[in-house]
């Protein structure tokens, strides 16, 4: 009896350490084409020029004009970067699939994206862009679903307003320079992009503010 349960406990010791190793590329697979792609309507949080919708569990840290940092019950913290400029311009994507990623999948819908991930120490760095927009994020294994399932939520609701955009983007896109920060190239890496979009900042309107109606404060849980 006692050889029985030893075996039993080495075969799931295995099986476990199997599973920590490699990432079930099927269900990632799976957040992505029914998450991302899903085209929820809904949104709580709008800027002059875009709107989205933040889920439930992800809290503000820092929000203003086109970037915003949150945070979620695991303490992952994510870094949120919405490009008004690449959308304006509907800049091509130019992502290529990288088979020595963790993973790598690139998003050829209208919108365009991609998603990749790449282990750093014991941690998963998550740099993923839907719709000229960016989230990166690192995260632990066991959040790891739950910490794409939100960024998949943050990507598919953002939502532009042209006529806004064309008021603040038309005259100041003189001023942007080429040597931009290009969302669709990784950084693969510990990389806050929010300093390389730092300076950019100052070609917008920076009264942007979110508007009361959406009733969001840094320290509103919902």
């Amino acid at each position: 009896m006692k050889k029985i349960i030893i075996l039993l406990s080495l075969t799931c010791l295995l099986t476990t350490g199997c599973s920590i190793k490699k990432l079930d590329v099927s269900n990632i697979d799976n957040i992505i084409d029914t998450v991302l792609m899903d085209k929820s309507k809904h949104k709580n949080v709008v800027f002059d020029g875009y709107s989205y919708y933040r889920p439930r569990g992800l809290k503000f840290l820092e929000k203003e004009d086109y970037n915003a940092i949150l945070s979620d019950s695991h303490n992952n913290t994510y870094y949120l970067y919405i490009d008004v400029v690449s959308y304006y311009h509907k800049v091509d994507n130019t992502y290529e699939e990288d088979s020595n990623a963790y993973y790598s999948r690139k998003i050829n819908d209208k919108k365009g994206g991609y998603l990749e991930i790449n282990k750093i120490d014991d941690r998963y760095f998550i740099e993923a862009v839907y719709n000229y927009s960016k989230v990166e994020v690192f995260s632990d294994r066991n959040s790891l679903d739950n910490t794409l399932v939100n960024v998949c939520t943050l990507l598919s609701s953002i939502k532009y307003n042209d006529s806004v955009l064309e008021t603040i983007v038309g005259d100041n896109v003189l001023n942007y320079e080429e040597e931009s920060f290009n969302i669709f190239t990784t950084k693969k890496s510990d990389s806050n992009y929010l300093d390389y979009v730092e300076k950019y900042d100052n070609i917008y309107d920076s009264d942007s503010k979110v508007k009361d109606e959406d009733h969001i404060d840094l320290d509103s849980d919902d």
